[in-house]
C-alpha cells in the first residue's frame, strides 16, 4: 500500500518497510477470511467470553446500528471509559472499521480528568460502563456530548442484525485511528494522535520480530486504554491471525501464571515491576508454552532479569519506546541468543534511531545523548498543541526527552528520562544505576531512585527500599551494601525503607505498574519531610 501512504518529515526512514492494509478493517476482515472459525478471543471473567473471528465480525456489523442510531458519522471521535472487557474490545474494534477515532480513558482518573479529556478531543459521544455510573454522573457541563452506558455485548442492541447494503465508510491509511492522552511533566495530559499507518506498522513489526503465527496466543495484563496492550497483546496477534487472553477487569498477578497455563499462552508483555511482583509470589511456573515475555516502560535491571529467567525459565526481551511511537521502537533480539542482556536492542524495521545531543547532531558511541526516533510509527504529533509539536518533532526526528547510548553493533541502551535525571553538584546520576546495585541484595522486592533538595549540592540521591517481611535490615547496613558496590558520589544521603513507614505501603505505580517517580519526590517533599521533623 506504499503509493496511498503520505509521511511527514518526522515519519520518514531511508529503508522501504510493505504495509499490507490500508486500514485495521482491512487487516481484521482478510483474518476472517482466512480463519472465521479460529478463536480470535478468550475474556476470562465472571462469566468466560469467547469469539471467533466470524463471530467478532457479526459483532462489529451490528454495533455499526448503535453508530447511527446516535448519528455517529466518519471521522468523528467517541471515547470509551472501560476496564478491560469484552464491551471495550467490541467497541474498539467496531469504531476502527466504521471509520471512528477512538479516544481511550482511564476509568480510575477523576471526573474533572475524564472532562479535560473528552472536552480536549472533541468526542461526540461517551461509551462507558454501566459500572462506572457513579462516576460519569460527576463529569460536568458535557455539552452536546451524548452518553450511552453499555452494560454487556449480551445485551439485546448488540444482536440487532444490520439491515444489508449499509456501505461502509472509506478509511484512509493516514486517517486518526486512536487518540491516547499521556500524562505531562506538568499541566494537562498530551493527545497523542495515532492513525491507522501507526497501529498497522508497530503491530506489524512487533508480530513479525517475534515470528507470531496463527498459534500464537497473547496473555494481555495491561490494560487497554493504554497503547501497549492495544498493540502488542491484541493487534500484534491479529496482524498473523493468532489469538489473545484478556482477563475481564484488573487481573491480580496471583493468577497469572494459572491463566498461562489454562489457556496455552505463548507470549506476553509487561512492566519491570510485575516481573519483582511475580517473583516476589510463591506461585511457580506450569506450562509448557509460554516462549517470550517482552519487557518495557521501565528500565529491566540485570538482577530482576536473571532471577526470573533462573527461576521461570522463560527470556525475557527488553526493548524500548513511547506512546508517540504507537508503542515499540526498537527490541533486544529474538530468539533468545542474539539478545545483548542490558540492552533495549536494536531499531525496529519500521523506524530509524538515533542518539543527538543538544544541537542535533549525532554523538559518538557510547556516549549519552537524547534518544531520537523517526519512522512509520511515529505519531503526526500532539492534539492542538503547536508550541509542544515545534519543540518535540524538529529536523526530521522524534526527541524522547530520554537519555540513552548506542554501541558499535547498533544497540541502544536506556539511561533515564531527562525528567528523573539527579544532578548532584554538576555531575549527572541516574536512578537505574543505584537501583541496579538495590536489587541485588537479597533483602529487596523492590526499590526507586529520586533526586531531593541538597542546599550546596543542588540535589542528592534518595532511594526508596520494599523489603521482604522477614526481613530486619537497617539504613545502615543497605548503605554499607552501596559502599561496597557504586562510586562515593552515587551513594545515596538517604535510604527510606518503605515497611517502615506508616503512610506508604507501596513504591507508587500507573495503572500499568509503571514507577511513578514524581509521586515518590511528592511525597517526599509534602510528607516525609514533614514527618520527619515532627
Amino acid at each position: 500500500m506504499e503509493e496511498n501512504i503520505s509521511l511527514i518529515k518526522h515519519q520518514q526512514i531511508s529503508k522501504k518497510f510493505k504495509i499490507d492494509y490500508n486500514n485495521i478493517r482491512e487487516l481484521f476482515y482478510e483474518k476472517v477470511k482466512d480463519g472465521p472459525d479460529d478463536i480470535f478471543l478468550i475474556s476470562p471473567g465472571e462469566n468466560t467470553i469467547e469469539f471467533t473471528y466470524a463471530e467478532l465480525k457479526s459483532l462489529i456489523k451490528n454495533t455499526y446500528g448503535i453508530f447511527r442510531r446516535l448519528e455517529l458519522k466518519n471521522k468523528d471521535r467517541i471515547s470509551l471509559i472501560f476496564h478491560n472487557s469484552p464491551e471495550f474490545l467490541v467497541l474498539y474494534f467496531s469504531a476502527l472499521c466504521f471509520g471512528l477515532t477512538i479516544v481511550p480513558i482511564n476509568p480510575d482518573i477523576a471526573p474533572k480528568e475524564m472532562r479535560y479529556i473528552i472536552s480536549d478531543s472533541k468526542s461526540k459521544v461517551i461509551f462507558y460502563s454501566n459500572k462506572l455510573e457513579f462516576k460519569i454522573k460527576n463529569i460536568k457541563n458535557l455539552d452536546n456530548v451524548k452518553l450511552e452506558k453499555i452494560t454487556s455485548v449480551n445485551d439485546q442492541e448488540f444482536s440487532l442484525k444490520n439491515e444489508d447494503g449499509f456501505e461502509e465508510n472509506e478509511i484512509s491509511i493516514n486517517d486518526i485511528a486512536v487518540i491516547i492522552y499521556t500524562s505531562g511533566t506538568t499541566g494537562n495530559p498530551k493527545g497523542v494522535i495515532l492513525s491507522h499507518l501507526n497501529l498497522l506498522s508497530d503491530s506489524k513489526s512487533i508480530s513479525e520480530w517475534f515470528h507470531f503465527n496463527t498459534k500464537t496466543r497473547t496473555l494481555c495484563i495491561l490494560p487497554l486504554y493504554h497503547n501497549n496492550g492495544q498493540i502488542t497483546t491484541l493487534l500484534a496477534p491479529l496482524y498473523q491471525g493468532g489469538s489473545t487472553v484478556i482477563v475481564q477487569g484488573k487481573v491480580s498477578l496471583q493468577s497469572f501464571w494459572d491463566l498461562v497455563n489454562r489457556y496455552d499462552v505463548t507470549w506476553t508483555s509487561v512492566m519491570a515491576s510485575i516481573l519483582s511482583i511475580l517473583l516476589s509470589i510463591s506461585k511457580e511456573r506450569k506450562d509448557q508454552t509460554l516462549k517470550a515475555i517482552l519487557c518495557g516502560g521501565q528500565i529491566l535491571t540485570r538482577t530482576i532479569q536473571k532471577q526470573f529467567e533462573d527461576r521461570f525459565e522463560v527470556p525475557i526481551f527488553e526493548g524500548y519506546g513511547l506512546t508517540e511511537t504507537t508503542s515499540f521502537s526498537c527490541i533486544n533480539g529474538f530468539p533468545a541468543g542474539k539478545r545483548r542482556i542490558g540492552s533495549i536492542g536494536k531499531a525496529l524495521p519500521i523506524n530509524e534511531m538515533s542518539i543527538l545531543d543538544k544541537n542535533s547532531k549525532n554523538v559518538d558511541e557510547n556516549n549519552i545523548g537524547e534518544i531520537c526516533i523517526r519512522g512509520y510509527n511515529v505519531t503526526a504529533g500532539y492534539l492542538g498543541l503547536k508550541e509542544k509539536n515545534e519543540n518535540s518533532f524538529r529536523n526530521g526526528w522524534f526527541h524522547s526527552g530520554d537519555f540513552g547510548r548506542k554501541d558499535s553493533d547498533g544497540f541502544f541502551y536506556f539511561q533515564g528520562r531527562e525528567d528523573f535525571l539527579i544532578i548532584k553538584g554538576g555531575e549527572n546520576i541516574y536512578p537505574a544505576e543505584l537501583e541496579n546495585v538495590l536489587y541485588q541484595h537479597p533483602n529487596i522486592i523492590e526499590c526507586a531512585v529520586i533526586g531531593i533538595p541538597h542546599k550546596l549540592l543542588g540535589e542528592d540521591v534518595c532511594a526508596f527500599v520494599k523489603c521482604k517481611e522477614e526481613s530486619q535490615i537497617s539504613e545502615t547496613e543497605l548503605k554499607e551494601f552501596c559502599k561496597n558496590n557504586i562510586s562515593n558520589f552515587k551513594l545515596p544521603q538517604k535510604i527510606i525503607i518503605i515497611n517502615l513507614l506508616n503512610d506508604l505501603d507501596d513504591i507508587p505505580k500507573g495503572p500499568t505498574k509503571k514507577i511513578l517517580y514524581r509521586e515518590l519526590k511528592k511525597y517526599y517533599m509534602e510528607k516525609y519531610q514533614r514527618n520527619s521533623k515532627n
